[in-house]
């Protein structure tokens, strides 16, 4: 069954093949994945609960935060994990006639675990709305602030902001992600553009591709790649929704290669996270319970 589910495609002589599911009657809705220490695979969901997979596949361990609203998870080089939730508050609206209770976003909370699953401490990040996915990278804390429409650069140690990018970012179906690049850069899926746009730590543009349309090179629908990762080999892997589409392009982002016969993962626009280990192996989050895992 699982067999027809994923087959894995070929770029530069590299063969990809599927290993099966992870986690299905073990997990819910995933909110984002991240690589932990010893290409642990883990899974955030938004009611705070992480679910910690060993490279087998197999149950690790489970975390409970106590958080809410957790849609973003960083791990740093000491394997801590870092947990943001989005703060809300209560505000009543007109909508059409009617009056209604809605709720902002106004402020990002992160808890910061150690690999035994104790907590280490919290952080207050106030320059922040929201956290859509988080990374760290050298010594910068990067979130994506979906409500501020920012990518914003910290001090991993002190949360104080150094910069941000905003001016170019188009974002939509309340989509924003962006993955760890090679030599302490990132690259965002700025969907909207139908761009993969690679980024150094200070905020300058380094590499950019992609475009709207129906070739195999271009982005489809009505806004993508809603994520990206990047493999080993410094080859780009681009996640598209509406109908799910997996592709590997060169580093210089040209030469795509699909990853033919993949069943749609999520319904209509909606995010796929996506991470990558340090051997290759991708894992695809599918909103129905389980992760895809292909191994090269």
């Amino acid at each position: 069954m699982f067999a027809a589910l994923l087959l894995c495609s070929t770029w530069a002589g590299a063969a990809y093949h599927v290993a099966g599911q992870i986690g299905a009657g073990q997990i819910g809705r995933v909110s984002q994945l991240a690589i932990g220490a010893d290409d642990t695979l883990c899974v955030l969901e938004s009611n705070g609960k992480v679910t910690f997979f060993n490279p087998d596949g197999s149950l690790a361990s489970t975390l409970e935060t106590g958080m809410a609203n957790t849609d973003a998870i960083a791990v740093d080089a000491q394997g801590n994990i870092h947990i943001f939730s989005t703060l809300t508050k209560t505000k009543k609206v007109k909508v059409g006639a009617r009056m209604r209770k809605v709720q902002l976003p106004v402020g990002v909370q992160c808890g910061i675990f150690d690999r035994s699953g104790k907590k280490i401490k919290t952080m207050d990040l106030k320059n922040l709305k929201s956290a859509k996915a988080a990374r760290i990278v050298g010594d910068k804390l990067i979130v994506a602030d979906l409500t501020q429409r920012s990518l914003i650069f910290m001090d991993a140690e002190t949360g104080k902001e150094t910069h941000r990018i905003k001016k170019g970012l188009r974002l939509c179906c309340g989509i924003f992600d962006f993955c760890e690049a090679p030599n302490n850069t990132i690259a965002v899926s700025n969907l909207g553009a139908f761009k993969l746009q690679q980024f150094d730590l200070d905020g300058k543009l380094l590499l950019e591709f992609g475009k709207r349309g129906r070739g195999i090179d271009d982005f489809h629908g009505c806004c993508n790649p809603v994520s990206a990762a990047y493999l080993p080999d410094g080859s780009i892997l681009t996640v598209e929704k509406d109908s799910t589409r997996i592709k590997i392009y060169d580093a210089s982002g040209k030469n795509a290669t699909p990853i033919e016969g993949i069943e749609e993962l999520v319904k209509g626009c909606a995010f796929i996270p996506v991470a990558v280990d340090s051997k290759g192996n991708i894992y695809l989050a599918a909103n129905k319970g389980y992760i895809v895992k292909c191994e090269p």
